[in-house]
C-alpha cells in the first residue's frame, strides 16, 4: 500500500541528519509532503513551509535502522542520491526508501519508477564528475601537506578522497571544495571532513613555485604546435576543471 501524499511543504536544514529526521516523521505518519525545501531551494519557493528541526540522536537511530532494513546496495543508492544536486531529491528519496523497504532487489531494477530513474541519472552524473576529478586534481606542497582546491558542480569530494588516500598513503592531504565550502583531510588513509569552512590560507612556497614552473616548461616541450586541437582538448578537459590546474595558471 502506497503512502499517502499530502498537500504540504516541509523545510529542513539541508543536512543528512536533517533528512533522516524528516524520513522518520514521514514514515511515522505514513504521509509524504508534495515538496521538501532545503536552504538552496527555499530561496526560490513562494510557498509557506513547515519547518522540521534536526534531531541528531533520532537521525542516528534512523541511519542504523535503514542500514539494517535495506540491502547494502540500496542503502548506498540512498546516501549517494542525497549527495546529488537533483532538484526535489528529498521527495524522490522518500519514494525510493518506500520501495527499498519492501524488496531485496536492487533499486536499479525499478527505473520504471520516475523517482528512481531521476535519482539514478543524477547519481551517474555525480559519480562521473568524481571520476574526472581523480585525473584532474592538482596538488601543491604547503608546509607538510599536499593541498588542492576544486570547484565541482556536485558534492563529489567524498567520492574522490578514497582514491587519493590509497594513492598517497604516507602523505597528509587537504582538498578544499570551493563550491560547498567543504574541506577534506586525509592522514594515513584516514579521511575526515570539515563543513562550512573557508579555504585554508597558505602561501605557496618557493620550492613549490619552482616545481610548477618546471612542470609547465616540461609540458610545453612536449607540445607539438601543429597538432594542437582546442576542440578535442575541450572534450577531454572542460574549462571548468582548469582553474586550479598549475599547467593553466601562467
Amino acid at each position: 500500500m502506497a503512502i499517502e501524499k499530502i498537500d504540504e511543504v516541509w523545510e529542513y536544514d539541508g543536512s543528512f541528519a536533517g533528512f533522516l529526521t524528516l524520513v522518520q516523521k514521514a514514515f511515522k505518519i505514513q504521509q509524504f509532503p508534495r515538496e521538501i525545501l532545503n536552504p538552496e531551494t527555499a530561496l526560490e519557493s513562494l510557498f509557506f513551509a513547515k519547518w522540521l528541526e534536526t534531531d541528531e540522536q533520532l537521525a542516528q537511530k534512523i541511519f542504523m535502522r535503514l542500514q539494517q532494513r535495506l540491502t547494502f546496495e540500496n542503502f548506498e543508492f540512498i546516501q549517494t542520491g542525497f549527495h546529488s544536486t537533483l532538484i526535489g531529491k528529498e521527495v524522490y528519496l522518500l519514494e525510493a526508501i518506500e520501495i527499498a523497504l519492501q524488496t531485496k532487489d536492487s533499486l536499479e531494477n525499478f527505473i520504471g519508477h520516475p523517482a528512481v530513474l531521476a535519482l539514478q541519472k543524477s547519481i551517474r552524473t555525480l559519480l562521473g564528475e568524481a571520476h574526472q576529478f581523480k585525473g584532474f586534481v592538482r596538488f601543491e606542497y604547503v608546509d607538510q601537506y599536499l593541498f588542492s582546491k576544486i570547484k565541482p558542480k556536485h558534492l563529489s569530494l567524498p567520492y574522490i578522497c578514497p582514491h587519493f588516500a590509497d594513492r598517497y598513503p604516507g602523505e597528509s592531504i587537504l582538498i578544499y571544495d570551493e563550491t560547498h565550502r567543504l574541506l577534506a583531510t586525509i592522514q594515513q588513509r584516514k579521511i575526515g571532513f570539515l563543513e562550512d569552512v573557508d579555504c585554508p590560507d597558505f602561501a605557496t612556497q618557493e620550492k613549490e613555485q619552482e616545481l610548477q614552473a618546471d612542470w609547465r616548461v616540461f609540458l610545453k616541450a612536449l607540445t607539438i604546435e601543429e597538432r594542437i586541437n582546442p576542440k578535442l582538448q575541450m572534450n577531454h578537459l572542460p574549462l571548468r576543471f582548469r582553474g586550479n590546474m598549475a599547467e593553466f595558471n601562467h
